[in-house]
């Protein structure tokens, strides 16, 4: 049964919201809690408490899905803007008065202060003695263990070193806590998992929208994994330096491996039964799927919190708040690269799930996005109102109660392949035919319908080397887990992310401006993932897409669109036909299809690309068309002429500073211990 109520216990038990003054780093609570639990009623209640604290808006309900996933290849929001602005987090720029920034910090700290707070009265009540069955205190104490050390490893990814404290703030020694190095950060939740985890339930007999053992296990492997990659240090006055966060990083990446073995080897997890689809499919029916893909959940409940699902799936437009099917408008915010479709093998059957090419107008008509954002980005199909089977109701806009998984069996199996191919200095170790076969399980669902056969040819070439199974695993990630909040984190993870960020420019202007013909870089520009040079090659992204309005989507299934791509058989859909090869005109006759242009993007008026491909990147690259008609890039704060891609160096690449600015609030509550570097 789906995990409900959270929200409505959220705050009442034990006064976990009194202590908000934490949060603005002004001064610990006055008053302490009066006892401590006296009864296992008492600590579900408030441990129902802090897991309504990750349900907000601001974090995880669905900032953290939108305004804080930053655009890469993968994951991407059109920006048209030509100034610098104070919130465009996609584009890597902002400001300390940006006031989301603010909201997200102290509601990551409420729900630090609220975990405090349930280990603190935890540790001193009387169920520590009384309680018959310890095991469920212990479990208790790991699932409030887990969820802050969830919050904190987020925080870092987002702000750098923050302040730290394991103590509710009516316990702190200091009015204002003091800021701790990430990695030492990191050291500590490791620790703090690795005393409790032993002692938690496994996810055998817990459901997968509680924390469970082995999402304790897989919680430390993701913190050892951030510790042993890359990140953004402060370096005088600058925007900062590229550099290990640790430098012994096998060490960690050792410990990565240990932990995702052990979650390996306990046998409660297994895709093999489920295909990739059903993993979100359940999750926006309220369906449990426990001892499958999903290790932990995020439990939205009874569409109230959570905002997933109206931000993904294709745009459902209303007229006058509601629409004229059971489902509901969708904003459809959350969307990915136009380039991200093509990327994929034909035959993966992740493809078309996520890449949605269309939208639904208020009428409820299935219409390819070229006809109205010609195709700037796409929609992520992965959660959306469509694959609830009675619908949310045609005046529902968020709060959808649908599920988010945090922590899935797919990304254990990945991060395991990674670290034992670092740490063990490529394939020939002692766990490198089991890191082969990880890669190798990920790969084969998403072939499982189509062409099992294929998965072979693929391991062949990716166990060549250290350096190209690095980058099949980096690649099958690309694939896996789009709209998750994971793919900037791991360019950052590799040092990859400036490279990455000057290549989608490019992507997307020379595409635009080739439209003019006036293109004197496509040439240069390379789909690297499909090991080709030439942009233009049919088989990497074509310039016609040939498609079907309003189509039932199961009335095709040689056509790609079978029911395990697109589940709720009551809805048409637009259907794409030979997307990577043109069809001629007696074939398209034959199809009864129409043609569109995805390339509509120059300004025939100005002579430039359209606005949109000149600006969505324009905290670290952009073209000034407006005085000079120039690429610049950000070095610093001081932009200057971009790189020739066709000359490119990429170790010779400016730092993209994708870490956030404290607020300055925040900052004025210090009173001067906190202070703001990268260049803000």
């Amino acid at each position: 049964m789906k995990f409900q109520n959270i929200a409505i216990a959220a705050l009442s038990a034990l006064a976990l919201g009194a202590c908000s003054d934490y949060l603005d780093v002004d001064a610990p609570s006055k008053k302490l809690p009066e006892e401590a639990f006296k009864s296992e009623a008492d600590a579900n209640s408030a441990l129902n408490g802090v897991y309504a604290q990750i349900l907000s808006g601001d974090t995880y309900g669905e900032k953290l899905l939108s305004i804080y996933t930053l655009n890469t290849d993968v994951d991407f929001a059109i920006k048209n803007g030509h100034y610098a602005a104070t919130n465009t987090y996609q584009r890597y720029e902002c400001d300390p008065d940006a006031g989301e920034i603010y909201k997200a910090w102290s509601q990551f700290y409420a729900a630090i202060e609220a975990a405090n707070i349930f280990i603190d009265q935890m540790e001193k009540s009387e169920l520590i003695t009384d309680m018959q069955d310890h095991a469920t205190y212990e479990q208790m104490l790991g699932e409030a263990k887990v969820l802050r050390a969830m919050n904190y490893h987020d925080l870092i990814w987002m702000f750098g070193d923050v302040p730290m404290s394991l103590v509710p703030s009516y316990n702190a020694p200091t009015m204002i806590y003091p800021v701790t190095d990430r990695a030492e950060i990191i050291d500590a939740l490791i620790a703090d998992l690795e005393e409790i985890a032993p002692k938690m339930k496994s996810g055998s007999t817990v459901d997968c929208d509680r924390i469970s053992k082995e999402m304790a296990w897989a919680m430390i492997a993701r913190l050892a994994q951030t510790a042993a990659g890359y990140t953004l240090r402060p370096d005088g006055r600058t925007y900062g330096k590229m550099v290990r966060m640790n430098q012994d990083y096998t060490k960690y990446y050792e410990i990565t491996r240990n932990y995702c073995d052990s979650v390996i080897s306990s046998g409660t997890y297994d895709i093999s039964g489920q295909l990739y689809h059903e993993v979100f499919v359940n999750e926006c029916n309220g369906v449990l799927a426990n001892g499958q893909d999903v290790i932990f959940e995020i439990p939205f409940g009874g569409e109230s919190t959570g905002s997933i699902g109206y931000i993904h799936g294709p745009k459902m437009d209303a007229t006058d708040g509601s629409t004229p099917h059971n489902y509901g408008a969708a904003s459809s915010s959350a969307q990915l690269n136009a380039f991200y479709r093509f990327s994929f093998d034909e035959e993966d059957m992740r493809r078309d799930y996520i890449n949605q090419l269309w939208y639904y107008t208020s009428g409820n008509v299935p219409t390819i996005i070229n006809d109205n954002t010609k195709g700037r980005t796409i929609y992520n199909g992965k959660w959306s109102k469509l694959w609830v089977n009675a619908g949310l109701g045609p005046k529902t806009t968020g709060s959808t109660g649908i599920n988010y998984p945090y922590m899935r069996y797919t990304d254990v199996l990945l991060m395991y392949a990674e670290a034992v191919n670092e740490c063990e200095n490529g394939l020939g170790g002692e766990h490198g035919d089991k890191a082969i076969q990880a890669l190798q399980t990920v790969r084969e669902r998403a072939f499982r319908l189509t062409n099992p056969g294929k998965v072979a040819e693929y391991m062949a070439d990716a166990t060549a080397s250290q350096e190209a199974f690095r980058k099949a695993v980096l690649d099958e990630r690309k694939f896996e887990f789009a709209g998750e909040n994971m793919r900037w984190r791991d360019l950052v993870r590799h040092n990859l992310l400036a490279e990455n960020t000057y290549w989608n420019f490019w992507r997307y202007y020379a595409m635009a401006e080739d439209q003019g013909s006036t293109s004197t870089e496509l040439e240069y520009v390379s789909m690297h993932d499909k090991g080709v040079e030439n942009f233009y090659d049919s088989n990497v992204f074509p310039i016609n897409v040939y498609y079907k309005n309003d189509v039932a989507n199961h009335s095709n299934a040689a056509a790609n669109y079978a029911e395990w791509q697109f589940p709720n058989q009551s809805v048409k859909v637009v259907q794409i036909h030979n997307a990577y090869n043109s069809l001629s005109a007696s074939e398209g006759a034959l199809l009864k299809v129409s043609v569109a242009n995805f390339f509509e993007w120059f300004d025939d008026n100005k002579g430039f690309p359209q606005d949109y491909f000149c600006y969505s990147l324009r905290g670290y690259i952009y073209c000034d068309y407006d005085l000079t008609g120039r690429v610049y890039i950000n070095n610093n704060g001081i932009y200057s002429a971009a790189p020739d891609p066709a000359t490119l160096d990429a170790s010779t690449l400016p730092v993209v500073r994708y870490i956030l600015p404290y607020p300055r609030n925040v900052i004025a509550r210090s009173n001067g211990q906190y202070s703001n570097q990268y260049g803000y």
